[in-house]
């Protein structure tokens, strides 16, 4: 299967917007062309913030959302991390090697900016992402509790 991987941005934000409704609502709405609003366009502009999304026959399947958070001090020598915030591919599209490409364009953006390394999180309840995370060579490294306000 042919596919692409795209940087969102201001000019195809509003097919990833119908690609995060098919996610949130299970089906699919026709591509909306919704203007995107002044408070996405600030987003998108955020230097430290990258999303990738997967093209399959002119609409978005998945998508990696990646931070880059600088880091100070000398152990890291002014080199931050790359964070995977968060990776989705459409359930009918799993399989097919998206998840892995889209995780080879975070290590690519660690390259580039020389971060010192990737870290994620995977929720415990999701074993068949912790296999993929695996499967692309991240190792678990201790215990963590995810907390949020």
């Amino acid at each position: 299967m042919n596919f692409r991987i795209e940087k969102i941005n201001i000019t195809n934000y509003s097919l990833f917007d119908d690609m995060v409704f098919w996610r949130e609502n299970g089906f699919e709405r026709k591509p909306s062309q919704t203007p995107v609003s002044d408070q996405m366009k600030k987003e998108l502009a955020n230097p430290n913030l990258y999303v990738y999304a997967v093209m399959v026959e002119s609409r978005y399947v998945g998508w990696i959302s990646l931070i880059y958070i600088p880091k100070v001090g000398s152990r890291w020598n002014g080199h931050g991390h790359i964070y995977v915030d968060e990776l989705w591919v459409e359930q009918n599209f799993r399989g097919r090697g998206f998840a892995e490409a889209l995780m080879r364009k975070a290590e690519d953006l660690r390259i580039e900016l020389e971060a010192t390394g990737i870290r994620l999180y995977v929720n415990v309840n999701n074993p068949i992402a912790k296999k993929l995370y695996e499967h692309c060579g991240y190792l678990e490294d201790g215990q963590a509790y995810f907390m949020e306000k």
